[in-house]
């Protein structure tokens, strides 16, 4: 992968992926018995206020090995992680460390832009989102993930137009019934990639909410 500065998070169960949700809307995981769909979770970019932190290509498996770690003091920036992860996993009280675990295990983590940004809460410019786009392809190309869940409308807005816009999302039942967001799709080597954005967990975050899209996309996608 010739483009990509820093190399994705890629949990040791990645491949077993992703099989749906119990009947309490808790995740059910795959194995190596049953395999379900892999999931790549798309974060827009690193913050790195020491530029020597830029050279380091392993900042982003750094950073979730750092999140699972029980020995690591706690940071604000993991709220942004923990508050995800209680979604996609519909579990919304505290999450024992091996929860946290067992779910980045089982998912695979990429920042879009490869370049780091100089300060916290800066938008990349319309130049790093585009020079990003060779590196994208690349990681899609060598992991193959089935779905891809999107940090972010401005980071969905800014990835490469040369896939197909989906039908709608539509959450089918319980209380948010009705709402709805768009999904796009790539096709990479043969394969078919459907990805769907949320809002950015990092504020405005609707666990519940969101918990319904990412079941409505995983048990929907399945079909």
């Amino acid at each position: 992968m010739k483009n990509v500065k820093f190399l994705p998070w890629v949990g040791n169960s990645y491949d077993f992926g992703v099989l749906g949700f119990d009947g309490n809307g808790v995740i059910r995981y795959g194995s190596a018995q049953m395999r379900g769909r892999r999931i790549m979770v798309l974060g827009e970019s690193h913050y790195c206020a020491n530029p020597e932190t830029e050279a380091v290509v392993s900042l982003t498996i750094d950073i979730i090995s750092d999140l699972i770690n029980p020995s690591s003091e706690h940071e604000p920036y993991k709220n942004t992680y923990t508050k995800f992860a209680k979604s996609a996993i519909g579990t919304f009280e505290e999450l024992s460390y091996n929860a946290k675990s067992e779910f980045w295990n089982h998912v695979l983590f990429y920042n879009y832009v490869q370049t780091a940004i100089s300060g916290a809460r800066v938008a990349p410019t319309n130049e790093e989102f585009k020079d990003s786009k060779d590196a994208f392809f690349e990681v899609l190309a060598k992991y193959k993930p089935d779905l891809v869940i999107v940090w972010g409308s401005r980071l969905y807005n800014n990835l490469p137009q040369t896939g197909n816009q989906l039908a709608d999302l539509v959450i089918q039942q319980g209380e948010y019934a009705g709402r709805a967001v768009e999904m796009w799709s790539y096709e990479v080597e043969s394969k078919f990639v459907a990805l769907m954005p949320i809002v950015h967990p990092s504020a405005g975050f609707d666990l519940k909410l969101h918990n319904a899209f990412i079941r409505q996309f995983i048990e929907q996608m399945e079909k």
